[in-house]
């Protein structure tokens, strides 16, 4: 077992329950080319291209506020907030 800061690490709660960052996307339509780098770049596989080009949030719930997908687009078309680890808010 390993020791952190001279506690048991399975006793910390941290250690039994990691909590992960989650985020709220916002995608702006009209602002959207359709170029699909945010879909690309998004780690968790949340995003997705439609059939007519639009990117769209299919998987919300994978959210980990990265950032990865605003950073990537040209086109200032998505915005994400980050709303709290799981369990909380």
């Amino acid at each position: 077992m390993r020791k952190t800061a001279g506690r048991d690490a399975a006793a910390s709660p941290t250690a039994t329950k990691r909590r992960k960052r989650r985020g709220r996307i916002t995608i702006f339509p009209n602002w959207c080319k359709g170029c699909g780098l945010c879909v690309e770049f998004c780690p968790m596989e949340v995003l997705e291209q439609a059939e007519d080009g639009r990117v769209i949030a299919a998987r919300p719930e994978r959210c980990t506020a990265c950032g990865w997908c605003e950073l990537h687009c040209p086109d200032f078309a998505i915005f994400v907030t980050e709303i709290g680890p799981e369990g909380e808010g």
